[in-house]
């Protein structure tokens, strides 16, 4: 599931990924608070957490996220990546070229710091 970090500023959705993350998850929380805030700001900005308490992604949650990320491909203005995962912060530094908004990673200590890059 997605927990939802708090507090945060208006501008940024902070998000954690808790357990096995499933279809659901980005429909009822993370698609609506992208498309809430796209429409209310005009651009998202996201900090996105992969902690320890993560065991994967459903395969539909997969496609989810893809189409997520194509639906809103030019309204993220900044996206920070929260993990010490290495093969999902390696996957984000092989993409983050071809994206349109600012993708920074930072390790699991470093979370308050990603916050307030991805806020300002």
């Amino acid at each position: 599931m997605f927990e939802l970090i708090q507090p945060t500023p208006p501008n940024l959705i902070a998000v954690k990924a808790v357990g096995k993350i499933e279809d659901t998850d980005y429909k009822t929380v993370l698609a609506l608070a992208v498309d809430k805030m796209v429409a209310e700001q005009g651009k998202a900005r996201l900090v996105f957490e992969i902690g320890d308490e993560f065991d994967g992604f459903t395969a539909h949650a997969v496609l989810d996220d893809a189409a997520l990320g194509i639906e809103h491909w030019r309204d993220f203005e900044k996206i920070a990546l929260v993990t010490d995962h290495s093969w999902i912060a390696g996957a984000v530094r092989m993409f983050a070229p071809y994206m349109p908004a600012q993708v920074k990673l930072f390790g699991l200590p470093q979370r308050d710091d990603a916050l307030a890059w991805a806020a300002n």
